[in-house]
C-alpha cells in the first residue's frame, strides 16, 4: 500500500454494514450449532458469556495491517542494529530477563532472522491502529485456534460472502518449505524435525508436549515436506555435526518452546545448539527472535524518530502507529533518567506503565487508576527490570452479541477488543481476537484471556467491485448472490 494509504488507514468493525437478514441468519445458525468450545467465567456475576460472532474486516484493512505490521517489524530491527551488533549485545542492552538456550551470542542480528514469525497486538482508536507491542515469539497464543474459528464461522453462511484471512497453518507451512530448499540448496524438500520434550507448565509440573498437531501434519505433507517426529532425548550429532533424529538427518527444526521451559532433554537441546553454531541445520523461528518482543525497542524507535535518524515516511508511520513509548532502567543517564520520572509523575494520567519483557497484562499499571504513592512504587521497580510508560491509548468499542452458556440467555455489549495478525515472513495471516465481556467496566483494562478476555477470530468482508457503487450487497441493501459467487 502506498505511504499515505497507511497513514490514512482506518479499521473499522464491518458487521454492522452487512444486510440485516444476513446477520439474523449467521447469528441464528451461530447460536443453533454446538462444538464452539468453552469460555471464561466473566469474574463479576460468574456467568460464562460466549461471543456469537467474529470481528469483520475489509480485504484493504487488513492488507493495510500487514503492511504496517511487516515494516514496523523491520524498524524495530534497525532500530536494535543501532545498538547492538549481535545478539549478545542486544540482550545486554534491552536487559532482557529470560534465558534463551538456543541463542548464539556472537551471532549478527539479522532481519529476515528476527521478524519470520511475530504476532502484534493492535488497539484501535477512533479507528486508526496503535501497536502495543511485537510479540515474537517461538511460541505465540491462538496460532491453532484462530484459523479453526476462523473457518467454522465462515462456514455458517458461505452465502455472506464472509471469508478466513489466509491460515496460520499453510503460510507457515510455505515458510518451512522455503526456508528447507533454502537449507537443502539442491532442490530436494528436505526433512523438518517437530519435537516432543518434556517442560514444566505454570503450575511447575512436568509435562509432555508434543510440537506437531494433526492439522500442522496434513498441512506440512501437503507442500511435500518430510515430516520427522522425536524426543529431544533422540537427537544425537553425527561426525559431520549434523543434527540426527532417531539416526535420520534433520535439515530444519520448527521450534514451538520457550526454552526456559524444557527440562530432561537428555542432551538433545546441547546437540541442537551445536548444529545451529555449525551451520548443519535451521531452526524456524529462532528462539533470539523473542528479543525483539521487548517493549523497550517501541521506545527505541521513538528515540530514533526524535533524533532524525528515519527516512520521513518511516518517521510518519512510527508517529502514526505506535504510541509514545519511553523506557525506564536501560541505560545510565541519570539526567535523562531524572528528567523522565519527572514527566511520567506529571502526566500519570495519560500514561500506562508496564514491564518490558512480562505476559499475560501481569504488572500492567493504568496512570488515571493508580495512587501517586502507588505509582512512584512502580516506576522504582525501573531499576529491578526494564519498565516502559506508554501513551495511554482509548481503545474503540464494538458491539458483540453473547449467549450464557448456562441459561442461553442473550445480550449485546459494547466491548473492547485487540486484534493480533499473525505475520510469517512479512505476510499476513489470519488475526487473532481477544475482547472482554458483557460486564466489562467502562475504564481501561487489560485485555488479556487470563482476566476473562474471549479469544476470537476475524473474517475477511470482500471489497465493493469498483464497477459496483451498490456494493457486494446490491444497492437495496439485500445480499446479491450474482456478486458473491463471482458468476
Amino acid at each position: 500500500m502506498a505511504d499515505n494509504e497507511l497513514f490514512d488507514l482506518l479499521i473499522q468493525d464491518a458487521w454492522d454494514a452487512l444486510p440485516e437478514e444476513v446477520r439474523h441468519e449467521f447469528l441464528a445458525r451461530r447460536t443453533a450449532s454446538t462444538g464452539w468450545g468453552s469460555y471464561p467465567r466473566q469474574e463479576s456475576d460468574g456467568r460464562c458469556w460466549e461471543p456469537l460472532r467474529p470481528v469483520v474486516i475489509g480485504e484493504q484493512a487488513y492488507r493495510g495491517l500487514e503492511s504496517i505490521a511487516a515494516r514496523l517489524l523491520h524498524l524495530a530491527v534497525d532500530a536494535c542494529c543501532r545498538r547492538a551488533s549481535s545478539l549478545g549485545e542486544l540482550a545486554r542492552a534491552l536487559r532482557f530477563p529470560h534465558s534463551l538456550p538456543l541463542m548464539d551470542p556472537d551471532r549478527p542480528l539479522v532481519a529476515a532472522e528476527l521478524t519470520r514469525y511475530a504476532r502484534p497486538d493492535l488497539l484501535i482508536e477512533q479507528g486508526r491502529p496503535r501497536l502495543l507491542e511485537f510479540n515474537n515469539s517461538t511460541r505465540l497464543g491462538g496460532a491453532a485456534v484462530t484459523p479453526r474459528l476462523a473457518e467454522a464461522y465462515a462456514q455458517l453462511c458461505p452465502q455472506s460472502g464472509l471469508h478466513p484471512p489466509p491460515s496460520t497453518v499453510t503460510a507457515r507451512s510455505a515458510a518451512l518449505a522455503r526456508t528447507l530448499r533454502a537449507e537443502t540448496r539442491n532442490g530436494n524438500s528436505g526433512r523438518l524435525l517437530m519435537p516432543t520434550y518434556w517442560g514444566i507448565d505454570n503450575t511447575g509440573t512436568p509435562q509432555r508436549y508434543e510440537t506437531v498437531t494433526p492439522p500442522m501434519l496434513a498441512d506440512a505433507q501437503r507442500v511435500g515436506i518430510e515430516v520427522v517426529q522425536a524426543d529431544l532425548v533422540d537427537l544425537r550429532l553425527d561426525a559431520a555435526g549434523r543434527l540426527l533424529a532417531v539416526d535420520v538427518p534433520i535439515d530444519l527444526v520448527l521450534l514451538q518452546w520457550g526454552g526456559n521451559r524444557i527440562v530432561d532433554d537428555g542432551g538433545g537441546l546441547a546437540a541442537l545448539r551445536s548444529a545451529d553454531r555449525a551451520r548443519t541445520v535451521g531452526l524456524f523461528p529462532r528462539t533470539e527472535s523473542a528479543l525483539i518482543s521487548s517493549k523497550a525497542v517501541l521506545a527505541w524507535l521513538h528515540e530514533d524518530c526524535d533524533a532524525g535518524l528515519l527516512a520521513p515516511a518511516d518517521h510518519a508511520l512510527v508517529r502514526t502507529h505506535v504510541p509514545w513509548t519511553a523506557c525506564l532502567g536501560l541505560d545510565g543517564d541519570s539526567a535523562a533518567h531524572e528528567k523522565l520520572l519527572g514527566m511520567a509523575t506529571g502526566e500519570r494520567d495519560r500514561l500506562v506503565a508496564k514491564p518490558a519483557v512480562g505476559k499475560s497484562g501481569n504488572n500492567v499499571f493504568f496512570g488515571s487508576q493508580t495512587s501517586k504513592q502507588d505509582w512512584s512504587a512502580v516506576l522504582d521497580a525501573a531499576r529491578q527490570s526494564p519498565v516502559v510508560l506508554q501513551r495511554r491509548v482509548e481503545s474503540d468499542r464494538i458491539a458483540m452479541p453473547f449467549r450464557d452458556q448456562d441459561s442461553g440467555q442473550q445480550i449485546t455489549a459494547r466491548v473492547p477488543f485487540v486484534l493480533g495478525p499473525y505475520i510469517i515472513d512479512g505476510v499476513a495471516a489470519s488475526v487473532a481476537v481477544r475482547h472482554m465481556g458483557p460486564d466489562v467496566p467502562a475504564r481501561d483494562v487489560v485485555i488479556s484471556t487470563s482476566r476473562g478476555a474471549c479469544q476470537s477470530t476475524a473474517l475477511l468482508a470482500p471489497e465493493p467491485p469498483a464497477h459496483d457503487p451498490g456494493g457486494w450487497f446490491g444497492k437495496g441493501g439485500q445480499l446479491d448472490q450474482h456478486n458473491v459467487n463471482g458468476n
